[in-house]
């Protein structure tokens, strides 16, 4: 159920607070679709050709929060993504990043956080259809939760080196095997999840396209502070997964100019720049 104010019901929340995700089935119409598409694909071509020369990258994947992508850029606040965002992890919440990727391999088994106390959350829209066969994101429910949580990094579900999982390695099963939901998705449909939460993909074709709208809550505690401190950190770190080499800038000056004066895109940036994030992810 999608209300008018694009805002969850109470079931939805649960579903989410339970389950560690929220599936939304056709909330961006064939049409905003297609124009989504469309300046993913006129930006792609100069990303894919960056990525041939240098392989630099573990596949093209940039900023949408550039003035070449303005429809894509303006996602993070439609109500369809920020609405429910809010109601999940309170109006006080800002986004990280708002990432186009050109995917081109499997990824295994992993929870984007491994902190236990300052919340996220992703939402992804796949710009293909996808199937299990076919490239499905999966979740395990519930693994945004302890005991789960830890018993998974306990016996050796994520990926540690580049020869796989320790535990698919002692079990002899493929990841594919692990009990989980599988997000069958057409162009449309949102799937929002806990940063906690076990996800993988497999059986990934070439050039599959999603677009990712990363969150953190505010921290209301020390213990919180310091795991956001942990972040902006990893972020630094991490620039290299998020954007191609050439965009130097993950926050574009131009989407930092907030050029049309958004309350909220000001809110935003200025929790981005005290927190650190802008000068970690820009420079």
């Amino acid at each position: 159920m999608i209300q008018e104010n694009h805002s969850l019901t109470e079931k939805q929340i649960q579903h989410y607070e339970t389950f560690g995700f929220l599936v939304r089935r056709q909330v961006f119409s064939p049409e905003e679709i297609e124009r989504i598409d469309g300046e993913f694909e006129s930006h792609l071509v100069g990303m894919k050709e960056e990525y041939e020369q240098k392989k630099d990258r573990p596949w093209p994947n940039w900023s949408n929060l550039i003035p070449e992508t303005p429809y894509n850029a303006n996602l993070l606040e439609d109500p369809r993504i920020c609405v429910p965002t809010e109601q999940l992890l309170g109006e006080d919440t800002a986004p990280v990043y708002s990432n186009a990727n050109s995917m081109n391999k499997s990824t295994g088994w992993h929870p984007d956080m491994i902190h236990r106390h300052i919340r996220g959350l992703k939402n992804l829209i796949y710009l293909q259809p996808t199937t299990g066969d076919h490239g499905s994101l999966r979740l395990i429910p519930g693994s945004h939760m302890n005991p789960m949580f830890d018993e998974l990094i306990r016996v050796g579900l994520k990926i540690t080196d580049d020869n796989g999982p320790q535990f698919l390695k002692d079990s002899g099963m493929r990841g594919e095997d692990i009990p989980a939901y599988i997000f069958r998705s057409q162009p449309g449909d949102v799937i929002t999840f806990n940063q906690n939460t076990w996800h993988a993909a497999f059986n990934c074709f070439e050039d599959r396209r999603l677009c990712t709208f990363g969150f953190y809550s505010s921290p209301k505690t020390a213990q919180e502070e310091e795991e956001l401190h942990a972040l902006v950190k990893r972020a630094r770190e991490h620039k290299k997964t998020l954007t191609m080499s050439s965009q130097s800038q993950y926050h574009h000056p131009w989407w930092l100019s907030n050029a049309e004066g958004s309350a909220r895109r000001a809110r935003w940036i200025e929790w981005l720049e005290n927190w650190g994030f802008i000068e970690a992810m820009n420079n």
